[in-house]
């Protein structure tokens, strides 16, 4: 991935209902491809717990935080690269936001230490609010940094082209499909499995599509860090 990034730092965040050592061999191969410092923000399937329980991302926003400055003070950088799974891509772009979130009125101004934000598989559009699926959380983005929002930033979109969704198929493409409806409120669309094409690329971005991905890691069928052949598909994309 060209500039701008540099040599800067690297920091992954992860999607939801995971726990940071999970990305151990996407920070692994990301380090090998990129020739950059990688580090995971340490957000534990308890963090994401609690998200459920007050559909705030307020305390994971401070661990965010925490994880940036750790990264930044040790490599003497200014800005870093965020690389976000999932829902951490939701994370991410409410973190470089400059008006207050949530009932805490929290503002990180997180647009002035971040270059370039890539997301793999992060649901950036929907067209309902809920509580379920984090959808409050993605129509606050929707609404307050619409698209590839502060213009300094390189924003780069990784979606794989998994799992078309069918209601009447079988389990993979009724998950797709039930998903993709949540989302979208089209189901027989393709997608990752869990989020769709269509939600999945944030307008403005740097757009990437991988045929054959699938949201998460299975030890059945790729995801985004699969191997170092598959990161440094989306990594050093022009």
């Amino acid at each position: 991935m060209g500039e701008p990034g540099g040599g800067e730092p690297i920091l992954i965040l992860g999607g939801f209902a995971s726990s940071y050592p999970l990305y151990g061999p996407l920070r692994a191969a990301l380090a090998e491809v990129s020739g950059r410092p990688v580090t995971v923000a340490p957000i534990t399937l308890l963090d994401w717990a609690g998200v459920v329980a007050s559909d705030s991302y307020g305390p994971l926003l401070r661990i965010v935080e925490r994880a940036v400055q750790a990264s930044l003070a040790a490599h003497a950088a200014q800005r870093l690269t965020l690389v976000a799974h999932s829902a951490g891509g939701v994370l991410a772009r409410i973190y470089m936001g400059d008006q207050p979130y949530g009932p805490r009125k929290l503002v990180y101004n997180g647009f002035q230490r971040v270059s370039t934000l890539v997301t793999l598989g992060t649901p950036h559009s929907a067209t309902r609010s809920g509580r379920q699926g984090g959808l409050n959380q993605i129509a606050f983005v929707q609404a307050t940094y619409p698209g590839a929002y502060w213009r300094f930033i390189r924003y780069v979109s990784v979606m794989g082209k998994g799992i078309h969704g069918d209601a009447a198929g079988p389990p993979p493409e009724r998950g797709a499909w039930q998903s993709y409806r949540l989302l979208t409120g089209d189901g027989a669309q393709w997608g990752d499995g869990v989020v769709p094409l269509g939600a999945g690329l944030l307008e403005g971005s740097r757009h990437v599509i991988i045929p054959g991905l699938r949201h998460d890691p299975r030890p059945d069928r790729p995801w985004y860090g699969t191997s170092t052949a598959i990161v440094r598909g989306w990594w050093e994309a022009e």
